[in-house]
């Protein structure tokens, strides 16, 4: 496609300018260098074809950005639905439960599983607030302890979780929380 007159901006400037950040971006989002050049390329070529679209100048950081955002997520997104697709095929005892399930419903099944192994009053504090949906105040009611207090139960509760998990199978995540990868670990795991 060629750039129209209406188009303030040109696509080289585009790349001169945002070539270098996007690229850093998806580098932290990837931490490999061989898919941060593919998704950077793909970014650009999207940009490219729809440079038609951008309508304001002052708005083309953010639309590069997002680009480059939602060009990361379909990655991680075909990424999790390949791993998906080679465990089915590895293992048939899996095949159901993988799926039925996301990586987010596995995870917190290991964590029901690990909460188990926690101090008693942190699985309290957790099964209160986190499960059963309580605040934190009432949480501090119903067990005589001070507001600060439960809300350290709880703190410290999803720190030993989240430790479990590490040192069990670290998972990465997106910005939200959700799981994108689980690294499992060899060796005696819950997991």
């Amino acid at each position: 496609m060629t750039e129209t007159s209406e188009n303030i901006i040109t696509f080289n400037e585009i790349w001169l300018k945002f070539s270098h950040p996007v690229k850093d971006y998806i580098r932290k989002q990837t931490h490999n260098a061989d898919i941060t050049d593919d998704l950077l390329q793909d970014v650009f070529i999207k940009i490219h074809q729809n440079l038609h679209l951008l309508r304001e100048e002052e708005r083309v950081a953010g639309w590069v950005f997002q680009i480059a955002k939602n060009t990361v997520l379909n990655y991680f997104r075909s990424q999790k639905n390949q791993l998906e697709n080679t465990e089915l095929q590895d293992s048939e005892a899996d095949d159901e439960y993988l799926k039925e399930n996301n990586f987010n419903e596995i995870v917190g099944v290991w964590l029901k599983e690990f909460k188990k192994h926690l101090d008693p009053k942190y699985q309290e504090a957790l099964q209160l607030v986190d499960i059963e949906g309580i605040s934190q105040v009432e949480l501090a009611h119903r067990l005589g302890i001070s507001i600060s207090g439960a809300k350290s139960r709880v703190q410290r509760g999803r720190e030993q979780l989240k430790q479990k998990l590490i040192d069990c199978c670290p998972v990465k995540t997106d910005q939200y929380g959700n799981i994108l990868e689980i690294q499992t670990k060899t060796g005696e795991c819950l997991c």
